[in-house]
């Protein structure tokens, strides 16, 4: 039985997990792939670094020509995460006409289409499972399994960690940082947790899924994003008011010809499917015309599922190790500007913050001098000394609500979208419950 040899760049937490699986299930991979898979060298950056897998010394090297020039090496799984080195690494590879594995969603959502052309260039498979929902295998389903079917829309909670520090401030009423702090103790959050908190993470992982199955090239310029340092329990208690839940979404939209790329919290109705997604678990619904909606749920980063990710894409090399890839129509994507109208979302959800208590009466005024008569309103609640409020509102017109906003004279005021049915149940009219 033919072994074949994989360099591994990494041998962190997931290059551990790749190792240790490999080792774990060689048999049984050989048993379905007529292969014995095992790695050769890894590239670390210290060889007396303690580490999760006990490997003899000669499997560690510090210099990528180790792999990069090793002609039994025919398979390279990238883990090291960032743009550089791991940019640099990976063109080597592919120009040495070695396949290339990698979980490395920044680098992709950064520098995917050109890296993607150089494989097709040079005969090789280039694939990415695992930089995309950890275990769920979202990328795999919509490269080979949606083929007959037109996707329109792909809706989902693509980061673990804000998703288990919402979930800590709905069940445990913590506060934002007090849930950030969790995390990172639990190894969730990094210790600069700005690409999760601030939805960068999401933002790779839909762009990446977007250029994926969509016929227009999109750039991270083009994605309207919001994270979550501004949660407050108040939006947590208010979102629970009106039976909703706030979570971090990520959705990409085709119409009309056109991409529309947003990630932002929301108030999302406790009955929709992303809404009992909790913890560090990731979700994703596809919207096509033929087979409706599909809703995936897993575990969406740590050591075994990404490792499971990536040895399905080692397992699809050996099996098509020469499957082309279709480049994309390079139409230009909606940017953030052009999306104003699309994006114009008539429903939101708006906290107000104050420096001084105000009454019921002072606030039905200038929902009064602030909205039209067709427009609605309702008061879902505010905080114990009366110095956050919390409202939905229904208008077309963004503006009427920086006016509403200005007259009630707040320090801070929190709009994201809301997307529950209170609203749309109600008559025309501004109000206050």
């Amino acid at each position: 039985m033919k072994t074949i040899h994989v360099g591994l760049f990494g041998l962190g937490t997931v290059g551990a997990g790749v190792v240790k699986s490999l080792i774990t299930n060689e048999e049984h991979i050989a048993s379905r792939t007529g292969f014995r898979v095992q790695v050769k060298h890894a590239l670390v950056q210290s060889f007396v670094k303690e580490r999760s897998v006990s490997v003899p010394a000669e499997f560690l090297t510090m210099d990528a020509q180790t792999i990069l020039v090793d002609p039994d090496i025919s398979i390279v799984v990238e883990v090291m995460g960032g743009v550089e080195p791991a940019r640099t690494y990976i063109c080597a590879a592919l120009l040495a006409r070695k396949h290339v594995v990698t979980a490395n969603k920044e680098l992709l959502a950064k520098h995917g289409p050109e890296l993607m052309a150089l494989a097709a260039h040079m005969g090789v498979r280039l694939l990415f499972e695992a930089s995309v929902g950890g275990g769920i295998p979202i990328v795999r389903t919509l490269q080979a399994y949606l083929t007959a079917n037109r996707v329109s829309s792909i809706r989902g909670i693509l980061n673990g960690t804000s998703n288990y520090m919402l979930t800590q401030m709905q069940v445990k009423q913590v506060t934002f940082a007090d849930a950030l702090m969790d995390a990172q103790r639990l190894g969730y959050a990094e210790a600069d947790p700005q690409s999760d908190v601030e939805g960068y993470d999401a933002a790779y992982k839909l762009l990446i899924l977007s250029n994926m199955v969509f016929p227009v090239q999109s750039t991270l310029n083009d994605i309207k994003r919001k994270g979550i340092v501004d949660i407050t329990p108040d939006d947590i208690d208010f979102a629970s008011q009106v039976d909703c839940v706030v979570k971090l979404i990520a959705q990409a939209s085709y119409v009309d010809g056109c991409v529309h790329l947003d990630v932002s919290p929301r108030l999302i109705d406790r009955l929709d499917p992303l809404a009992t997604v909790r913890d560090v678990f990731n979700a994703v619904t596809v919207s096509a015309d033929v087979v409706g909606d599909l809703t995936f749920i897993g575990r969406g980063a740590g050591e075994m599922p990404t490792a499971s990710a990536i040895i399905e894409d080692i397992v699809e090399v050996l099996r098509s190790p020469r499957t082309s890839v279709q480049p994309l129509e390079q139409h230009k994507a909606v940017g953030q500007d052009e999306q104003v109208e699309f994006l114009k979302r008539k429903e939101y959800y708006v906290r107000i913050d104050l420096a001084n208590p105000i009454s019921n009466d002072r606030i039905n005024e200038e929902m009064r001098v602030s909205f039209r008569e067709s427009e609605k309103v309702i008061q879902i609640g505010h905080s114990k000394h009366q110095l956050s409020h919390g409202f939905l509102i229904a208008t077309e017109d963004e503006e009427r609500i920086l006016l509403f906003v200005r007259k009630l004279k707040a320090i801070k005021c929190v709009v994201f979208p809301y997307e529950g049915d209170k609203l749309s149940i109600l008559p025309a009219q501004a109000m206050v419950l």
